[in-house]
């Protein structure tokens, strides 16, 4: 376990190892959504929610590149270049392989008469554009749909930093509405259109699966880390009761039993659009993970220790290759050798394993050497 930050002299910024095991619970979640024990319906309700770590991911994104980048945008083509390349690096190297292998094996041979469709299947799968199709959002890995939302994100974070540096709270509001409008304006352009595949194909669709309609969590990552930043360097974490954390658990799991409860006799996972449902996922949600990283960051707590230690470090290093590799050909086997619904404790220890090993010998060293592509 990492040595506790000081008291004196004052710990030094940042202190982020915590933020990093956390990825790790939020993937895990989302494993125990697709993955559920068997347990009585009740509790089956609960599990039910975990498609939550999603919403994790996303505020943690939102801080993690304002962090990186706060006051270093810069309006040129060379600063795009390096930036977007960086963001490349990081998330299609391993996405690339893992979905390849996946299309090649559901998809290969071609059938007389397929190869147009089959291609663009492909294409639209491996460049992550099936994101902004209602249909065609599963094609691939199925939790691919969230990179399409973490690449839009990525692609408009430089021109979310500039408004809220220029404009202040303002900047960020008008950006959240301009970014709502546009993707409510596309729906209603294109809904309805059969020769779209779905392209932005229902307001279920945009509030729930596209960056247009989740803004607002990334949005808040990033106030969280100008909040963060305007922090004196030294910040003492002094022994204080960890309000910002525990308020954030608290709403965290509120939300959860509330969208559990709500489910019955509302079914919001029948494609129809749910407002109550949109509000708790998309907005009070991501506050108490707000709260949360606040309180990892700047309260001493013992969720803060437990999610630093080393084990918690490497799993989180490894969350994004568990995340993709959790459903895909991996699941496929093992539903077709050991059986869907038994044995999923074996199952859950297996895809950490390898997928700290795929982190290892895989995903890293891929994302390396397209970054020494990119210095060369």
């Amino acid at each position: 376990m990492p040595a506790p930050a000081p008291a004196a002299p004052p710990t030094a910024r940042p202190y982020y190892p915590a933020l990093t095991g956390l990825r790790a619970i939020a993937a895990y979640l989302v494993f125990f959504l697709h993955f559920r024990p068997p347990v009585a319906e009740g509790i089956q309700n609960i599990f039910s929610q975990f498609y939550v770590g999603v919403g994790i991911f996303f505020v943690l994104s939102g801080f993690v590149i304002a962090t990186r980048y706060l006051g270093t945008v810069q309006v040129t083509a060379a600063w795009w270049r390096r930036y977007l390349w960086r963001r490349v690096a990081r998330i299609y190297p391993v996405y690339l392989l893992l979905n390849g292998v996946l299309l090649a094996y559901r998809y290969w041979p071609v059938p007389a008469g397929q190869a147009a469709n089959r291609a663009l299947l492909f294409f639209l799968s491996q460049t992550l554009l099936r994101g902004f199709s209602s249909t065609l959002k599963y094609v691939g890995i199925p939790q691919g749909w969230s990179l399409t939302v973490e690449e839009c994100f990525y692609f408009s974070a430089p021109v979310l930093l500039l408004a809220w540096q220029r404009w202040g709270l303002r900047g960020a509001a008008g950006f959240v509405a301009a970014t709502v409008g546009l993707g409510l304006s596309l729906t209603y352009l294109c809904m309805g259109r059969a020769e779209l595949h779905g392209l932005f194909g229902s307001y279920y669709h945009l509030f729930n699966y596209t960056f247009f309609g989740r803004v607002a969590e990334f949005t808040l990552g990033v106030g969280l880390a100008r909040w963060w930043a305007a922090r004196p360097t030294g910040v003492v974490l002094r022994s204080q009761w960890p309000w910002r954390t525990l308020a954030g658990l608290l709403l965290m799991v509120l939300t959860v039993g509330l969208l559990a409860w709500l489910r019955s006799p509302s079914n919001f996972y029948d494609g129809r659009l749910h407002l109550g449902a949109i509000a708790l996922n998309n907005l009070m949600f991501p506050i108490g993970v707000l709260l949360l990283l606040a309180g990892l960051l700047a309260e001493r707590s013992w969720l803060r220790a437990a999610l630093a230690t080393k084990l918690m470090q490497a799993l989180g290093r490894s969350s994004y290759f568990f995340y993709l590799f959790h459903v895909g050909l991996f699941s496929i086997w093992w539903n077709a050798w050991v059986g869907p619904a038994g044995h999923l404790g074996w199952r859950f220890l297996a895809t950490v394993l390898i997928s700290e090993a795929g982190y290892r010998w895989l995903e890293e060293p891929l994302r390396r050497w397209v970054l020494d592509r990119t210095r060369a």
